[in-house]
């Protein structure tokens, strides 16, 4: 078997068409890589120098009320995946600051694609895009060149004739394709970002399973592209109708399907509009109550400090501000903790369709592998809220420790603004973040027994 796939692979390397193009968008999906990861390495250093910055503006904001200092606060920024250049995922389209204020769970902001030049506004291109939707058409050539070629040259009638098992044969040209497209297209990607992880000196056991997670998702899907080409070429009857029905094949399942199973998401799953979703925010916590509830929380906050009037709180201004904050806390996880879950259900139900089309699978299973999916935003927008709640409650409680009454006010130093621990970001576990991502690595597995499954039943039917 070893002998026959060294042999399918060396008619591969002899047939300049189907090496040339594998060689070019290997070459092409390395220079995507080269571009993301040298975008990616720009941000993340501009990053660092304005987080550091904001640092010093945030100890250094002077002697004033601790409540001024929760709305004169901090800007927290996401840092870049480390394997983001092998695939951005939402990255591109989501933002990668926010700003952390007393009553406000706000937006991101500063999305990379409002930043894009015409040509990368024109032409997104990444390794993982390329190797979803023009992988399987360079697969296809070589399984054109291995089988409907040999055939129209009479040198696979030849090959089954001398074949004691010809399933065996059969077998050795789609293995052959596959290793000759995941050694040029997927090997050399991952380890580019593999030597891109250790230069940023961010290589653990969690990147290196999920550079492994990539490499497989990718070659599984090249695997499925292989057998199909193989199956197809041997059921057409001429290399014409096989090249006709491969190119009809690509144009099926790696453009055309993905696109449908996202229009019948968008139809079957809506978001609403987020201009809705702040109005309900507004609504539902404003930053100013009205008289009548502002009556009712002070007979809630004398009843909490045990006092009859009003003025016997130690700093009654203070505890309002408190109670507001806690209020709005409540609404943002109702509000836009649901919005966030409609997204992840839009999610989870294309992962879910991608059982039909492989490019779909491969497109959740990469993002998820990378890190630059929509759960993993999620995670970071929680990380920064509960931040920024930490802040915010640390600096009404600060209030609420020293007695002010009336126009009076309590003021602190840098000794509570420096005791704020600076914002870390730390990215989930491989494991811990990749629920969206199961039914979709079912629906590939799914394909690959399918596709081995007609292939073996193509080979049964062979004659020499």
């Amino acid at each position: 078997m070893t002998g026959l796939i060294t042999l399918e692979l060396a008619v591969l390397r002899r047939d300049p068409r189907a090496f040339g193009s594998l060689i070019a968008l290997g070459v092409l999906i390395l220079v995507a890589f080269t571009a993301h990861a040298s975008s990616n390495f720009q941000s993340d250093r501009a990053k660092a120098q304005v987080a550091a910055a904001e640092r010093a503006r945030w100890v250094g904001q002077g002697e004033k009320d601790p409540h001024s200092a929760a709305h004169y606060s901090i800007f927290a920024f996401k840092p870049s995946p480390v394997l983001a250049p092998l695939d951005p995922g939402a990255e591109p389209f989501v933002g990668q600051s926010v700003w952390l204020e007393a009553h406000h769970q706000n937006d991101m902001l500063n999305r990379p694609q409002q930043n894009a030049s015409l040509l990368q506004r024109a032409a997104f291109a990444s390794p993982a895009g390329l190797l979803t939707s023009f992988a399987p058409l360079v697969v296809f050539l070589l399984g054109f060149t291995l089988v409907a070629q040999d055939r129209e040259r009479g040198g696979l009638r030849l090959a089954l004739g001398a074949a004691i098992h010809p399933a065996r044969l059969v077998a050795a040209r789609a293995t052959a394709t596959w290793i000759a497209a995941s050694l040029t297209l997927v090997a050399p990607a991952a380890l580019a970002a593999g030597a891109w992880a250790i230069v940023q000196g961010r290589l653990d056991l969690d990147i290196a399973a999920r550079l492994l997670a990539w490499s497989a998702a990718m070659a599984a899907y090249l695997a499925v592209a292989a057998v199909c080409a193989v199956t197809i070429c041997l059921r057409a009857a001429n290399a014409r109708l096989a090249l006709a029905a491969l190119f009809g094949a690509w144009i099926a399942f790696a453009l055309a399907a993905p696109r449908l199973i996202d229009g019948a998401v968008e139809a079957w799953r809506p978001l609403p509009s987020s201009q809705s979703v702040k109005q309900q925010i507004a609504r539902d916590a404003p930053a100013f109550w009205s008289d009548e509830q502002n009556a009712r929380n002070r007979i809630a906050l004398m009843a909490r400090y045990g006092v009859k009037r009003y003025e016997d709180i130690p700093n009654a201004r203070m505890a309002e501000l408190d109670l507001m904050e806690r209020h709005s806390h409540q609404v943002f996880d109702r509000v836009l903790g649901g919005f966030y879950a409609k997204v992840a259900d839009q999610d989870r139900l294309f992962s879910a369709l991608s059982a039909g089309s492989p490019a779909a699978g491969a497109q959740v299973l990469s993002a998820a592998a990378v890190g630059s999916d929509f759960s993993h935003h999620r995670h970071f927008i929680d990380q920064a809220e509960r931040y920024r709640r930490d802040l915010v409650n640390a600096m009404n409680a600060d209030g609420m420790a020293h007695r002010a009454q009336g126009t009076e006010r309590h003021l602190n130093d840098e000794t509570l603004w420096s005791s704020i621990p600076p914002f870390a970001y730390s990215a989930p576990r491989l494991d811990r973040a990749a629920g969206t991502a199961w039914p979709a690595l079912a629906a590939l597995f799914a394909w690959l027994l399918a596709a081995i499954f007609a292939l073996r039943l193509t080979a049964r039917k062979l004659k020499p």
